[in-house]
């Protein structure tokens, strides 16, 4: 598996989304177990429920968890199976997580130890934690799109776990250009928008291509930020003009709408269509939880062109 391909499995972690958000829970038992893998805690593909792993998760949780987030590390654990993550296994070598048996009813911490033998990570996630680079690359997609808010304290935390020097300066270098955070990115955003410009409306789908772009509203380069709030999907033309500020999504009242640069004139025929969005809505994800952040509407309003 190309590390693409893992970082675009990393991107879709199923999750419980009940409370109207996402849960924390196994992106911060997997960035839980990078540091414990980069400290040197594991030797050979046995992860093991040890209280090293519910520490570093309980301290995940407090920095990224919300008020009623609680770290209980038994479910993500059990359910990263189900996810393709790992494999738990009984003294046996077979696996305890069985789906259409016992998929929903995740054992306790206690009994999860009374009953494994260990887990054992998909082989090629298990190698590319094993390089420094690659590495870092899967636990920056995971902060990308999971916590991106919450990245300088993650990089504190991990640093003092770690005894070295924060990453975050780094960051430019190291992922603004890297092309399996780009892709998963795309991916996560072409499907949730339906392959849709939010603009115009255009989707065509042609075997696995699609005319629109996956965009970002905060750049990159700026934000780290590939959580799906902060992207939009748009045919190649309207992606164009939002990057050069002559159309930027506003909120108006409680609706999403276009706004125009006043630079544009309706006169001209390659600028009419741009004009004519003015005060047009979005054409937005059918799922709520991913419609553009309030902090990058306002990012994209407050730099539209004027005059």
């Amino acid at each position: 598996m190309a590390l693409t391909d893992l970082t675009e499995r990393l991107y879709d972690l199923r999750r419980d989304r009940s409370s109207g958000y996402e849960k924390p829970y196994k992106p911060a038992l997997l960035l839980s177990l990078i540091d414990l893998v980069e400290k040197g805690e594991f030797s050979g593909n046995r992860i093991l429920l040890t209280d090293e792993l519910i520490g570093r998760y309980r301290d995940y949780i407090q920095v990224v968890g919300g008020p009623e987030d609680t770290a209980r590390i038994q479910y993500p654990f059990w359910h990263l199976c189900g996810d393709g993550i790992w494999t738990i296994l009984d003294s046996n070598s077979q696996p305890l997580y069985r789906p259409g048996e016992n998929a929903n009813k995740a054992p306790s911490v206690t009994g999860l130890r009374a009953s494994m033998s260990h887990a054992e990570l998909d082989e090629e996630l298990f190698n590319y934690l094993q390089r420094s680079v690659e590495r870092a690359v899967l636990r920056n997609a995971i902060i990308s799109r999971y916590f991106p808010s919450q990245r300088s304290l993650i990089e504190v935390m991990s640093s003092e776990f770690l005894h070295r020097q924060p990453r975050a300066a780094e960051a430019p270098a190291r992922y603004e250009s890297d092309p399996a955070r780009s892709q998963a990115f795309a991916k996560t955003i072409k499907q949730v928008y339906d392959f849709r410009c939010a603009a115009c409306g255009i989707r065509v789908r042609f075997r696995d291509l699609a005319l629109v772009d996956a965009c970002h509203l905060i750049p990159f380069s700026e934000s780290y930020n590939d959580h799906p709030t902060n992207g939009i999907a748009l045919c190649k033309n309207h992606h164009w003009a939002m990057d050069r500020h002559l159309i930027a999504p506003t909120l108006l009242e409680s609706d999403l709408v276009w706004h125009s640069s006043p630079l544009l004139d309706d006169r001209i025929d390659g600028q009419r269509p741009l004009v004519q969005l003015q005060g047009k809505k979005l054409l937005l994800p059918r799922e709520k939880k991913f419609y553009p952040s309030s902090e990058a509407i306002a990012w994209r309003a407050e730099r539209l062109a004027s005059a």
